[in-house]
This record gives C-alpha cells, structure tokens and sequence, in this order.
C-alpha cells in the first residue's frame, strides 16, 4: 500500500486548469469619498460585467453536460475545455512541441516545494531574480534580467488576464492550480511587452467530484497558517468550489508583523453541451508592517544587524483589500471551431504609514551609523477591467494542422495615487536614527501633500496566432496591433499629462523534433509598452525584441523533461528612477540582456521528484545621455545563479533537500559601485504519511544560518534574508 506525501501523481491525459482571484475592500460600486468620476465610472461597469456575468454569462468551466461526450468519465472536466484558452501558449500544443522556453511548475512542484507564495515557486523557475518588492507589498522579478515597470514589475497574468495593474499583494499559493513563465516575448498573444518573459497563474475552479482538504502549519517567528479547499458537483451540470486562508506571523526582523485572509468562492456550470460556464472571485485583505530593510554602509551591505528595524512601530501596518472577479464563456459553433468570451475585474486599496531611511544628504550621515528618514501616508485606490472575446479554431488545411486563435480585447485601468510625504533638506534631515542602536518613539510629523495625482489607462488590441504543425515541424506566426492611451491628472499642480502611442508586436518561432522526445528550436518577437507618466513628464513607450535557441527533452516516459536556451535581449526607452528622489524619472537609452538558461525535472510518482535550474545573465545599459551608466549592470541581476531540489519517497516517509545559489549583484539602478554579495543557502525536508489521508511535513530553510541579502532599491533600502527558519504543516485530503 502506498501513502501518499502531497506529491499527486502526474497524469498526462488529465488537464486540470483554474483561475486565480484577489483581494476585495467592499462593494464594486460603492464610491470612496473624494474620488473621481472616472473611478466612479469604470466602478459602475466593472459591477455589471462581474454580478450580471456571475448569474448568466460569466467565467467558462468543463463540466460537460450529459451526452456531450467531449470529457472522459472520471477526468476533472472542469477546464479541459479552456485549457487552451487560461494557458499563456494559448495552444494545447505539447510542451517539446511549442517553439519556446516555457517553465511548468504544476500540483506536483507545488506540492513538493510546499509554496505558500509565489516566490516560493518561482525561485526554481530558472532566469528569476528577486528585486525590490515595496517592504513585501507585492511581487517584484526580473526575468532574463528585464524587470518590467519599476512597480508592477514582469507580465504577472491569471489566467492570460494580465493581474498586475496597481498596488496587489504578493500572490497566495493556496488557489494557484500551476505556474507558467513563458522566457522571451509573449506580447503578440498577451498583450503587454516585457521581452523577458511572462508568468501566468493557472487557477483552481470547481471539479467534477467531491473533494476536501485542508492545511495548518506553525513556524519560526509565531507563523501560524491555515488553509482549507472543498468543494464538488450539485449536479450533472453545476459544481462549486470554495478556497480558505488564513496567516499571521512575526518577523526575524524587529517590530515587524502581518497577517492576511483569503476567500475564494467559483461556480462552474454547463448549461447545455455547446456552453460551458465560469465565475470566481478571490478577496484577500493582506496587512502588514513597512519594512525597507537595512542600510548598506560603506558599500558594506551587511554592515547591520540583520533584524534591526529602521521604521517607527507606532506607524502600524499598511493594509491591502483587492477584490478579484474573472468570468468567462466557452461556446462550441461546432466542427472545431469556438468562441472564448471573456472578462476580469480587479479593484483594490492600500492605505498605512510607513517610515524609512531618507536617500542622499537626507539620509545616511557623514558619520557611518546615524541617518535621517521620511515618513508617509500612502492612500492607493484602483480598478481596472479586462474584456477579451477570441475566436479558436483547429483545421487541417494541404496537410497542415492549424491551431488557430484571432482575438480583440480591451484594457481599462484607473488608479487614485496619494502620498503624503514629511522629509527634511540635506542640511536638515528629520526623523534621526541610529543605526546600531535606533531608539523608537520619537515624535512623528503629520506628512503634508507631496503627490496627488489620477490616472486613467485605456489599451484595445487586435491580435492573431497560428500553431501550424506538420510532421515534426511545429511553426508559430502571430502579431498584435496594440493601441495605448494614458491620462494623468496632477492635483497639485492642476495639470493634465496625456500619452498616446500605438503599433504592432509580431512573433515567429519554429521547432523541429530531431529525435523521439528531443526537439530543436528558435524564437523571435518584438514587445512595445506603455511608459507611465511619474504626474511631472511623459514618456516615449519602451519598445523591445527578443531572440532565443534551444533544445528541449522529455525522455523516459515524459518522467524526465528539460529545457535548454541562449538568448539575446534589446529594449529602448526604459525609464530610469532619480537617485536623490526614486519618484523621478528619466528615460534611458537602451538595455541589453543575453546568456544561458538550462532547467531539468525528473519525476516518478510516488517515488522521486528532484528539478534544478542554471542561469547565466549578462545583463547592462548599452546606451544613454549619461555616459556613466553605459556598461553598467542592471540592478538585482546576478550574473550566474542556480537551483537544485529533490524529494524522496519510500514507503511512508519523504526526505529532501536544496540549494539556492545567486550571484553578486549590482544593488541600485543608479550605476554606483554598490553591490550586494553572492550566496548560497540550503533547506531541508522531512515528510510522514500517517494514514492514506493525513500526511505531516517538516521543513527546515536556511539550514546554515547564512546571513544574505535577498535584493535592494538602493544602499539606504536593502532587504536581508531570513535566517534558519522551520515550519510544520500537517495536510489532511479526503
């Protein structure tokens, strides 16, 4: 008999995909006092698409009808049929097939890894580097080097709708069904342009069988997490699934705290064999301290004790509320042809203080261990509303089979940014702190206006793909016409900045399989994206291209599968933040990003799991006004960097391990001297199958105890790891 650990096993004609939700702060359409019409607006329109949507038309799911025939008895038939339509290939093409460096971490390496977060996953996602995540506010990566808008960071999307649009929490692993990062240019099928690549979030919708789980787990600092998922059919044709977290924790670092909350309701229902309906929805409301890390002094990035806090604990947490609503619709027109309709709604908050080391003469003092912080009230409102409706098709037209899909969709975001800002001069700094022994409870200033602005995007797009296959040729053609619009109101100086800029982003890429599971393969795409107005100045839009080669495998039954690649990267007028003051901006000249990637999975159900990643980067300013940066190297961009980890499984008991490596890297986008040191740390793990049900996991992280710097926005911001940590989870699945 055997007992499973939490590694479920990989079934390679069983697709189960989901969609993902977030945070809510309250009704849609209710208005927060002092907001503007065009918020209002947009409110108002997302409300009608999410609740009309949720009782008629909204989010598409599997669940086949009786005599419909298109799901086997026994599959989870709840996405099999928007497989395609939620994957960022947008093709059900076989992963050695698809001419492009795709990275799949599904249940099984979920499960194996025990992520709680998205980082957790993407840390063995191969090219994935850590950068400045706003003191743990949201997710923040470079992919191949390229790290997207300084705030919103890669194409994050759920379900191919793009999700990182405003100010939203780090993502909660606990609906997350699998992880995609597509490496290289994307944006002719998913519309915004980070040539480095994309992450899309696959979420979990309601199944055709009744199932429940739930988790709990205790850690190092206080950490205390509980999640629950049930859910399963009313009848033949309507199933519901409901998703539950909960966590608060302390910190390795002084004063810090937080805690969030998730609910994540998804009917799916099937009304007739030729529709197949889809709505869920995600509210989290994450709360916790603002925490910009410690001071790199003299270069030194770990000059500090590594838990010492340099915000004031009378500030209180920055709270988070998102309300996340996706709908959608499959219809079957028959002989191989649908129409995928679709719509995501997003609205969310961040409202706190937050008080942090000061930069330039405002900050660290002459003296090495004293400097001057500012403090700020942050008052972020947003929404924003994706609409997609696409046309798919599979033809066999001369001997060729074409999988098809031509599309239009449409992007409104608004966004109601206040901050509050109280600093001193370089002559003067305020809010004085030691940074060997700080002592807090200084008397805090009320901070006055400092930006105050609205912002309204608007994007349309037309686009097309063809996977055209042919004996062991796979060929992918695709292009997008993109156009952009931005408005920006600055409420303090009562002036308007508008951006408008349009194009088309066109993809190629060819695969041939040399060999039974061994194919060859190349790639090239061009990426164009809106540049935001900083409410002082516009922006020209940062355009792109891509180029990558590779070989891909899956041997041994599929049981061993990899992905190898050289690429080469270009983009133009990136913005660049100011060294004295990071809310001002200027438009760089170009950036290059090439090297080699390489990542190889071995898994065997209920046996053995092990994955490792390697990435060289070579990433710099090619160009620009300022002659001091060209060669430079980009920030948080390690050179080399690396991952190893493996699961064993025998009988009852699981035991494993890993190792993280990255590299040195530069630690501001400044072009100075400041960079942060290689590490390497390691983890451990140990599992128990007490009953076929019941399993208990212990992990052990940082098993050294090595102190390292995980990423920085600059030396007065840089942010340590954690240091030997443990974590307990017990898991029951019935």
């Amino acid at each position: 008999m055997s007992f499973p650990l939490g590694l479920p096993e990989r079934q390679p004609h069983q697709t189960v995909i989901a969609i993902d939700s977030h945070k809510q702060y309250g009704p849609a359409w209710n208005t927060r006092p002092g907001e503007d019409t065009e918020v209002t607006n947009v409110r108002g329109r997302l409300s009608l698409l999410c609740w009309l949507g949720a009782m008629t038309t909204c989010v598409p799911a599997a669940l086949a009808a009786p005599g419909d025939g298109s799901a086997d008895p026994g599959d989870d038939i709840v996405v099999t049929a928007r497989n395609a339509g939620a994957s960022i290939l947008g093709s059900d093409t076989a992963l050695t097939a698809y001419p492009q460096s795709v990275r799949v971490l599904d249940k099984e390496d979920l499960a194996a890894l025990n992520a709680q977060r998205l980082q957790d996953a993407l840390d063995h996602a191969g090219g994935v580097s850590h950068q400045n995540d706003f003191g743990g506010l949201w997710d923040k990566y470079a992919i191949r080097g390229f790290s997207g808008d300084e705030n919103a960071g890669p194409d994050i999307l759920i379900n191919r709708f793009g999700s990182n649009l405003g100010f939203n929490a780090p993502v909660d692993a606990a609906t997350v069904e699998r992880i995609e990062v597509l490496k290289g240019a994307s944006a002719a099928l998913s519309g915004r342009g980070e040539p480095g690549g994309s992450v899309n979030i696959v979420t979990k919708a309601p199944l055709d069988h009744y199932h429940a789980g739930a988790t709990a787990s205790y850690g190092s600092w206080n950490t205390l997490r509980v999640t629950g998922d049930v859910g399963g059919p009313i009848d033949d044709r309507l199933a519901v699934r409901l998703i539950g977290a909960g966590e608060r924790h302390d910190s390795f670092r002084d004063h810090v705290a937080g805690e969030r909350q998730l609910i994540a309701p998804s009917v799916a229902w099937a009304p007739s064999p030729v529709l197949r309906l889809l709505y869920q929805a995600e509210y989290m409301r994450n709360a916790t301290v603002l925490d910009r890390g410690i001071v790199g002094i003299a270069g030194d990035a770990k000059a500090m004790n590594r838990s010492t806090f340099l915000g004031e604990p009378q500030d209180g947490r920055i709270t988070q509320k998102i309300l996340w609503q996706q709908g959608s619709a499959i219809i079957d027109l028959g002989n191989n042809v649908g129409l995928d309709l679709g719509g995501s709604h997003r609205d969310g908050s961040l409202q706190g203080f937050g008080t942090m080391v000061d930069f330039g003469g405002r900050g660290l003092q002459a003296d090495g261990r004293t400097a001057g912080r500012d403090r700020r009230y942050h008052d972020f409102a947003w929404n924003d509303l994706s609409l997609r409706a696409e046309l798919t098709a599979k033809l066999d037209v001369f001997g060729l089979e074409h999988d098809l899909r031509i599309g239009t969709d449409r992007v409104r975001h608004s966004l109601d940014f206040r901050l509050d800002r109280a600093r001193g001069t370089p002559a003067r700094p305020i809010l004085l702190i030691d940074l060997f022994a700080p002592v807090y409870g200084q008397p805090l200033p009320t901070p006055p206006a400092s930006l105050s602005r609205t912002a309204s995007f608007r994007s349309e797009s037309v686009y097309a793909q063809d996977v055209i296959r042919s004996g062991p040729f796979t060929l992918l053609l695709g292009a997008r016409w993109n156009s952009f619009r931005e408005n920006v109101f600055n409420r303090l100086t009562r002036r308007t900045l508008a951006t408008d800029d349009r194009g088309v982003t066109p993809r190629a890429a060819l695969s041939w399989q040399a060999a039974p599971g061994v194919s060859l393969y190349t790639s090239w795409g061009e990426s164009l994206r809106l540049n935001p107005s900083d409410g002082n100045a516009t922006f020209d839009a940062e355009r792109s291209r891509s180029t990558e080669a590779g070989v891909k495998l899956s041997l041994l039954a599929g049981r061993l599968t990899g992905t190898a690649a050289v690429f080469d990267m270009q983009k133009r007028n990136v913005l660049n933040p100011n060294a004295i003051d990071p809310f001002v901006k200027s438009q760089i000249g170009r950036q290059r990003s090439r090297g080699v990637e390489a990542e190889l999975t071995y898994s065997r159900a209920a046996d053995l799991y092990a994955t490792a990643t390697y990435t060289y980067v070579d990433a710099d300013i090619r160009r620009d006004q300022d002659a001091t940066l060209i060669g430079k190297p980009l920030s948080n961009v390690p050179a080399q960097s690396g991952s190893m980890f493996a699961l064993k499984t025998a009988g009852r008991f699981g035991i494993g391990g890993g190792v993280t490596y990255v590299g040195r890297r530069a630690g501001d986008p400044f072009g100075t001297s400041y960079r942060l040191p290689a590490y390497t740390i390691a983890r451990a793990v140990l599992r128990y199958a007490v009953t076929e049900q019941v399993s208990v996991r212990a992990d052990l992280d940082n098993l050294f105890d090595t102190f390292y710097i995980s990423s920085s926005y600059a030396n007065v911001w840089t942010v340590p790891g954690a240091p030997r940590s443990f974590r307990l989870t017990v898991a029951a699945v019935f």
